[in-house]
């Protein structure tokens, strides 16, 4: 995976001269003999704490930003021990470690120095006359007095950060702020969802960002902690925050370290930060229900018809913030699953399609309708109505079909998809036609992960023929008799019939399919010809008696009187 290169300090940066560094602790008198053994280009480290440790496992207690000291003891029986350390510091963001000195007579061990050198961890090595009490408390004077400068700093950067909130500038605006602020990119992460970013990553060129956004995922970045550096897999660290949410998904606030480093202030600022994040982020969720509940609304009152001017729907559109606009060509689709789902999962799958932006489809609309989830696909580039649109448009539902699979991690769908309309006010009409693709596929069993409505053919024809005379005596000369005939014991003659038209006539591969004796099937189709007075030689026969299976299937109900 491609780096990033890191960007120079942008103007306005924090000055590193109001920082207390390693560079500024080795200026101490009393270090004055003190060796840089390695680390040199991790000397402007600010320094918030001092740590003095003897035990062995040293890194259950370290902290960022702290000046690590030890004499070393309990490591130099084990070299390989101390070497391995020496990463897990840096990655828990201490500032330096320095090692007091034996007067020479064990030199520090010089795969620990060249580790050091590599990870840029200031190695010291301390005078070994070196009071150390005496070095803490110098040291904690000097971070005393900054700790006071920074929390009116801190102080002032809440306070402003507040006031941009309550003027209602919105999420993304409170984060372009903190970018400003900290002189780093900043992001915010949440479970399920596409990251919110600051101006820098917004506007970046993809090829730049795009290693960077593959990492900034709750997977990534939450891994469960509550706040701390990580480092993610394109070796840029990050400082995460994890966002007070309740009863909504887990969030961080994430500080990218990609123009300066991380100080200990700016550390502080995103866990102060996070909790106005969290308001805000709860407000977004408190407008997309209600402009959910709107949108859900309209757009079943418009698939239903019940938008019946021009006027009506462009307002309601326009509140809804509806991004189709007035003569876009455009189709309704029913999403069907294999398996039952329920009307709460409908609903969090059309929320989830409207927070998310889909790379293929542009201005795509989704609500449940009843126990069905509804789309409405503007088809772009605008074609004129033709073949070469039929085809345009065929091509975009293949694409929608496998980024809906992807997104929703579902591979069992179908998309049922009504005719193309020029106006809004087709759309009840596609909407009808999609619900009867369904209808028409799953009773009739027609192959195929996307069934056009214009795919039905004949079957279309067969559901438009209406309740009568004509059809009921149709349905009681060809197919009524084997049903009364199939409850006398007359031996699965519908299921039968029907298996050998689907075999093409194929006895052989029809008793395969039953898994019946080919005699079987044989005696089943010659009781079939008895009872109807027909023979399946006769084409206009079959055809009479293929017709009276379908037309039965598409009307279930008339079948069964």
């Amino acid at each position: 995976m491609a780096i990033m290169p890191r960007k120079e300090m942008l103007p306005g940066s924090h000055s590193e001269e109001a920082l207390f560094t390693v560079k500024n602790l080795l200026a101490f008198p009393m270090l004055k003999d003190t060796r840089l053994l390695a680390g040199n280009q991790g000397l402007n480290r600010p320094i918030t704490r001092v740590n003095v440790m003897e035990d062995p496992d040293v890194l259950s207690w370290v902290r960022p930003g702290e000046f690590l000291m030890t004499t070393g003891y309990p490591l130099w029986d084990e070299p390989e021990r101390l070497r391995q350390i020496v990463p897990e510091l840096v990655r828990r963001g201490v500032a330096a470690l320095g090692i007091q000195g034996n007067g020479g007579n064990v030199p520090l061990p010089l795969d620990v120095v060249q580790e050091a050198e590599k990870q840029g961890l200031p190695l010291l090595e301390l005078p070994a006359d070196t009071v150390i009490a005496d070095l803490v408390r110098s040291i904690m004077e000097r971070v005393l007095a900054q700790e006071t400068s920074q929390l009116a700093d801190l102080q002032n950067r809440i306070q402003s950060m507040t006031r941009l909130l309550l003027d209602g500038s919105g999420l993304y605006t409170f984060l372009d702020a903190m970018e400003d602020m900290l002189d780093n990119p900043v992001a915010v992460v949440r479970e399920s969802d596409k990251p919110w970013l600051s101006k820098s990553l917004r506007t970046a060129e993809p090829t730049e960002v795009w290693p960077l956004l593959q990492s900034l995922t709750y997977r990534q970045v939450g891994r469960g902690s509550i706040s701390g550096f990580v480092h993610l897999q394109n070796a840029y660290r990050t400082y995460v925050n994890q966002i007070p949410m309740k009863e909504l998904k887990q969030a961080c606030l994430v500080l990218v370290e990609r123009n300066r480093e991380i100080q200990p202030i700016d550390a502080l600022s995103v866990d102060r930060l996070s909790s106005l994040a969290g308001l805000e982020l709860a407000n977004l969720e408190a407008v997309r229900e209600v402009e959910g509940k709107y949108l859900d609304q309209f757009l079943q009152d418009w698939l239903s018809g019940k938008i019946v001017s021009a006027t009506d729907w462009r307002l309601r559109a326009d509140v809804c913030g509806c991004t189709v606009t007035e003569g876009t060509p455009m189709c309704a689709i029913l999403v069907g699953w294999r398996t039952f789902e329920s009307a709460g999962k409908i609903r969090e799958v059309a929320r989830r399609l409207r927070s998310e932006k889909l790379r293929t489809v542009d201005g795509l609309m989704a609500a449940p309708v009843g126990d069905e989830l509804a789309l409405v696909l503007p088809i772009v580039p605008l074609l004129p109505a033709g073949s070469e649109r039929d085809e345009a448009s065929s091509q975009l539902i293949q694409k929608l079909l496998a980024e809906l699979r992807m997104l929703l991690g579902e591979r069992e769908l179908n998309l049922y998809v009504g005719r193309i309309v020029e106006r809004a006010d087709g759309l009840p009409g596609s909407w009808a036609q999609a619900k009867r693709a369904r209808q028409v596929a799953e009773v009739c069993k027609l192959p195929g992960e996307i069934v056009p409505y214009d795919r039905l053919g004949v079957y279309s024809l067969l559901y438009l023929i209406p309740s009568g005379e004509e059809r009921e005596q149709f349905l009681t000369r060809f197919a009524l008799p084997l049903q009364q005939a199939d409850r006398k014991g007359g031996g699965r003659l519908m299921e039968t019939l029907e298996m050998f038209f689907r075999c093409n006539g194929n006895i052989k591969l029809t008793s395969e399919k039953l898994f019946a004796h080919y005699n079987t099937i044989v005696y089943r189709l010659d009781k079939v010809q008895s009872i109807l007075g027909v023979s399946l030689d006769d084409p206009e026969d079959r055809l009479q008696l293929h017709l009276a299976l379908k037309l039965g299937q598409i009307t279930p109900g008339t079948l069964g009187k």
